[in-house]
């Protein structure tokens, strides 16, 4: 056996292969749920060498002539400067074979030249005993952070909907409702950077070795190009008081494979809770899906079990657990 671990970007001839290797991987461990399009891999590939507010660097690891592992790490350039984020996969029909113990060293090298202190991830856990799991234990990580996944089977029940719509209605009553698609609208940009801001410190991080993160409207719009370039729409809802962006919701739709959207981030400041406002955007941006994409026939979500907000607002919605989804660190 011949093997080598290769680097590559998004355009290069084994790049193809390496997308493949996270498709196997991702249908042994949710045959029901579409893989990542190798278009997605490549945006993301193309906007890590872009030169914005992160970069990357992604690894082949090559048997025999054929790609058996796919190694991707980011670096933020902004913020957490000391944290190198991995995403590792070995397709199943070469795992137990020390390959991924081999890309999980050739990440802390190069993690280490980037002067990084610490490598986080992420292990998508549908059952429990998962491999992601067995093999971040066996390498002597820590698991800092567990969330739920729950899943929303489209369409809602309506009767449940339209109640949830006219309880939160009453209760966010001093709050006008507004929603977008894509683009945050100029008048609201900054409230929005703020927002995702604070998105890194009220949302539960566990013991992650991470810090508050730097967005301001520029990040925004970069987020937001990213995303398009990604094929994915995003639909968002937000709350206002006295004309101020104080609540918001965004929900992702790939184009390529709209069956499945991901409900993404969703915050209220901590002044404005209590009124009803995330079920009340939740609602609205369910709507917009309704009308725009009635193709889609789950949402998938991920909550701490800490955040009981939160939680309590998407059962509410109809929204089931379907397994977990554990972040992992080591120090370098």
């Amino acid at each position: 056996m011949t093997s080598r671990i290769v680097e590559l970007g998004p355009d290069d001839d084994l790049f193809p292969a390496w997308c493949e290797v996270w498709t196997a991987a991702q249908r042994a461990e949710r045959p029901d749920d579409p893989p990542r399009q190798a278009g997605d891999h490549a945006a993301l590939g193309r906007e890590l060498l872009a030169g914005g507010s992160r970069s990357g660097t992604h690894r082949a690891l090559v048997v025999d002539g054929a790609v058996v592992g796919a190694l991707r790490l980011i670096f933020t350039l902004r913020d957490n400067t000391g944290v190198a984020t991995l995403d590792l996969a070995v397709h199943p029909g070469h795992r137990r074979r020390g390959l991924g113990s081999r890309l999980l060293s050739e990440a802390g090298r190069l993690a280490a030249a980037r002067g990084r202190t610490s490598m986080i991830a992420d292990v998508d856990e549908p059952v429990p005993d998962n491999p992601g799991r067995a093999f971040a234990l066996r390498h002597g990580w820590t698991c800092d952070l567990l969330e739920t996944r729950r899943d929303l089977l489209l369409p809602p029940d309506e009767e449940r909907l339209a109640a949830l719509e006219a309880e939160a209605a009453v209760a966010g009553a001093e709050y006008e409702l507004v929603t977008w698609r894509d683009r945050t609208p100029d008048h609201l940009l900054d409230d929005r950077a703020l927002l995702w801001r604070r998105m890194t410190t009220d949302a539960p991080q566990g013991d992650l070795p991470v810090e508050e993160e730097d967005w301001d409207g520029g990040r925004i719009r970069e987020w937001e190009a990213n995303s398009l370039a990604r094929d994915r729409t995003v639909l968002s809802a937000g709350a206002l008081r006295d004309g101020r962006l104080v609540a918001f919701t965004d929900l992702h739709v790939p184009l390529a494979q709209p069956e499945r959207a991901q409900q993404s981030g969703t915050l209220v400041l901590g002044e404005h809770r209590g009124h009803r406002l995330g079920a009340r955007m939740k609602a609205a941006v369910l709507r917009d899906l309704a009308a725009a994409f009635p193709q889609v026939r789950r949402i998938t979500t991920y909550n701490s079990e800490g955040n009981r907000p939160m939680v309590a607002v998407n059962e509410a919605l109809g929204f089931r657990p379907a397994g977990q989804l554990s972040c992992w660190s080591t120090r370098l």
